[in-house]
């Protein structure tokens, strides 16, 4: 009976090894190909926004020619 368990049980264990190793392997590959977030980008008020804590609603109004 031992001659049949045994084989079996070392087959087992292999195939846990093998697929737990390619289970990390992939896992570090995600985390090595993660791309971060981008940084906000703030827009120049003819491009849709205004500068923080500048633009048109800080200093005297535009003289027009």
């Amino acid at each position: 009976m031992l001659k049949r368990i045994l084989p079996l049980l070392l087959t087992g264990l292999a195939v846990w090894q093998w697929q737990n190793h390619r289970r990390k392997r992939d896992m570090e590959h995600q985390l090595d190909t993660c791309i971060a977030k981008p940084n906000e980008v703030t827009t120049w008020e003819g491009e849709g926004g205004a500068l923080k804590g500048s633009g048109s609603q800080i200093g005297p109004a535009p003289v027009l020619p």
